[in-house]
């Protein structure tokens, strides 16, 4: 599971134009909860709570991890790399609770009930011996984690060569276990602390885009939660027919094409980043061969016999000007002096070799990605069989099985049409 989560963040990257990174990169110094305190830990600057549960969220507020602290660890973040509230954000989002899940699944976070029984769970040292204790451990910053220091009275891992300090986490081989005897109550369904292999868990892939666009996103999202509180507002207030109600409705209409544009490039991201299915495949273009850099009916017919077997068996998107390995080309390589020209062409092609009655069950959009625009191609399910038309004289019958389109003639082509449109049995 970890490979594939790595393998999404790579293409993520690449999309983007970013480098990996990962925790260890980005991190100052990692706390353990303290049992002393009221919160579990002293409230240092840009710091996350990181939980060590998938039920919890993350947070960047140190009140926020209520009675539940010992169930996290406190990361406090290198201020000229990362804010602490864009990757809590992060940590919540799909791509984060990804990555949380598949730490678990590679046994970085191992769950106290699914330990095995011989590996033998290392337990803080009392609290009690220590006042107002915090472990700590220092790292070095170029050649990874160094050896522990001797034990005194706090609770953190120093990064990157920062000032050395003291801790009381107990090392086993390659993992730190961070497991607290103290009597403090958890959650109910949260009955102890889960075994960790910080350096692992430290050292995993993160995707994450630099500072400034970091705080980029931040401020958007405030816009947007405001945003969308004051159309709630003007909403109730609609019945009173404000007099200013066309140049409103024109200005909402520009917002709405603007985040449309941008959820429509997002999604066709997503859909690159999932690669090609039963459902999904990618054509670098519409009609020309990128070897002779000429037309070539052989690439049209490709598109088109895709298009009828997604009609035939249970629809699906073809994304036209993106490459079988996931690469954005954009519609720019057909040739075509503008895109209108590219669009009617390609209208054309559906209605003299597929038929414009089966035009409602194909949706298609240049959508904008990276930069270039991308031909997405929306086909839903015919209640009856389609068939490709070459020529006048052929017709040829495909359906979609695994990620390829395949031809169906003769005895099998009359078996599958009888079964699933004129509702016979095999």
């Amino acid at each position: 599971m970890i490979r594939m989560v790595e393998k999404e963040i790579d293409s993520l990257c690449s999309q983007y134009g970013l480098k990996p990174t990962s925790l260890s990169d980005l991190m100052l110094k990692v706390n353990f909860p303290d049992p002393n305190q009221e919160y579990g830990f002293s409230g240092e600057e840009n710091s996350i709570y990181l939980p060590l549960y998938e039920e919890l969220n993350a947070v960047s507020s140190l009140s926020e991890t209520g009675s539940d602290f010992l169930a996290y660890i406190q990361l406090v973040l290198d201020p000229e790399k990362a804010s602490s509230e864009y990757l809590a954000d992060f940590f919540n989002n799909p791509l984060g609770l990804k990555i949380r899940k598949a730490w678990g699944a590679k046994g970085f976070i191992l769950r106290p009930e699914i330990r095995e029984p011989e590996e033998p769970a290392t337990v803080l040292s009392e609290v009690s011996a220590l006042p107002g204790a915090a472990e700590e451990a220092s790292f070095s910053g170029e050649s990874g984690y160094s050896e522990i220091i001797s034990p005194v009275a706090a609770n953190e891992i120093t990064f990157a060569g920062k000032a050395s300090v003291e801790n009381m986490c107990t090392e086993t081989g390659e993992n730190t276990s961070v497991l607290s005897g103290a009597a403090v109550p958890l959650r109910p369904e949260i009955s102890s602390l889960p075994h960790v292999d910080l350096d692992s868990l430290t050292r995993s892939k993160l995707y994450l885009p630099d500072l400034q666009v970091q705080l980029e996103v931040l401020k958007i999202k405030d816009l947007t939660k405001e945003l969308i509180s004051q159309l709630s507002v003007f909403e109730c207030r609609l019945s009173t027919y404000p007099k200013s109600i066309t140049h409103i409705r024109k200005k909402l209409e520009i917002i709405r094409e603007a985040v449309k544009l941008a959820n429509d490039s997002d999604y066709i991201l997503e859909l690159i980043r999932r690669g090609e299915s039963k459902k999904l495949e990618f054509k670098s273009t519409l009609r020309m061969n990128l070897i002779t850099e000429k037309s070539d009916w052989n690439i049209e017919h490709a598109v088109l016999k895709t298009i009828v077997a997604y009609l035939n068996t249970d629809g699906g998107i073809l994304l036209v000007g993106v490459s079988n390995n996931g690469e954005v080309l954009g519609i720019k390589n057909d040739g075509f002096p503008n895109e209108d020209k590219f669009l009617l062409h390609f209208k054309q092609l559906i209605k003299q070799h597929i038929g414009l009655n089966y035009a409602p069950m194909i949706e298609y959009a240049l959508v904008p990605v990276n930069g270039k625009k991308v031909l997405e191609i929306d086909c839903i399910k015919s209640d009856k069989a389609v068939f490709l038309n070459p020529d006048r004289n052929d017709e040829e019958f495909y359906i979609r099985i695994g990620p390829s389109s395949e031809r169906l003639t003769g005895s099998k082509l009359i078996e599958y049409v009888n079964r699933q449109y004129n509702g016979k049995p095999d």
